[in-house]
């Protein structure tokens, strides 16, 4: 079966599982309409987003199943393993919410929304097997699915609730467009997803959890990301060096108190995703200080 099948199969089973999301639950407090709304949403997000994946991550010819040849271990020196977890995060967040949304109570909803997100990651790399330049990679679905169980794990163990997973995106350099030109591949201007060498991920702490004489709202956070040099085997993604920083970070929801409506709640939540600009210090591979850095 072709893989492109497979994923509308995956979407028809998503459609499935929500027409009877209240008989399989139990639940009298699930939503039918709601839950007609969040499936028809999320098959439209899903296919979407297929579409411009496959335009942009699998758009060379098909070949036989495969799995990755070990680069993976190197390749953008694992940044690109903070990426999907991050994704296996965020899926699962927004599965699970929506699912709250239509009635689910909260364990249910995060325990599904784990599920949802590994399978989405299985997805991906189920079609990383057929492409030529990927491969399947166990290393990118076991953090990805790690990433998409945060949330229960949080839900277990409170403590893990000071704990926070932040990107950042500036574009500083064109070295990702560079080296896709040379592949003979356009990628889309705004096809940032694999721009490693601009991205930072942060693990940001809420240092009130520890201390409450620390601000709540004020964070402190490590980052890890990748330097220009990732580029120094022409034609490849596998030179450069890691990056570290330490900043400060900003607890978004405690920072803006005083907006609280349900809707604003959901806006900061979501905003706490991100990394604002705050002064930090590059640890390595050069030492340099950030009045502001994002």
């Amino acid at each position: 079966m072709k893989i492109k099948s497979l994923f509308f199969f995956f979407l028809f089973l998503l459609n499935v599982f929500f027409t009877n999301a209240k008989q399989s639950f139990g639940n009298d407090s699930i939503k039918k309409g709601r839950i007609i709304l969040v499936s028809s949403s999320l098959a439209v997000a899903l296919g979407g987003s297929y579409l411009y994946i496959e335009n942009s991550w699998w758009s060379e010819k098909d070949t036989a199943f495969h799995f990755d040849n070990g680069s993976d271990k190197v390749y953008a020196l694992n940044v690109d393993k903070a990426g999907h977890f991050m994704g296996g995060l965020q899926t699962a967040e927004l599965f699970s919410e929506s699912m709250r949304w239509a009635g689910m109570n909260k364990k249910q909803a995060l325990w599904y929304g784990g599920v949802f997100g590994s399978g989405l990651q299985l997805a991906i790399e189920m079609k990383d097997a057929y492409a030529p330049y990927w491969g399947f990679s166990k290393w990118d679905l076991a953090i990805g699915s790690a990433g998409s169980f945060l949330p229960v794990a949080k839900y277990y163990s409170p403590t893990l609730t000071a704990f926070d997973v932040k990107l950042s995106y500036w574009k500083k350099y064109d070295t990702y467009w560079t080296l896709e030109n040379e592949r003979e591949k356009t990628p889309h201007k705004y096809a940032w997803q694999d721009d490693y060498v601009n991205q930072t991920y942060w693990l940001s702490v809420d240092l009130n959890y520890f201390n409450e004489n620390i601000p709540d709202w004020l964070n402190v956070a490590i980052g890890f990301g990748l330097d220009e040099t990732q580029y120094l085997v022409q034609g490849t993604k596998m030179g450069g060096n890691n990056e570290w920083y330490i900043a400060l970070d900003y607890d978004i929801p405690k920072l803006l108190k005083g907006w609280e409506s349900p809707t604003a709640k959901k806006i900061k939540h979501w905003l706490n995703y991100f990394h604002f600009p705050a002064p930090t210090i590059r640890i390595s591979p050069k030492l340099e200080f950030y009045p502001l850095f994002l």
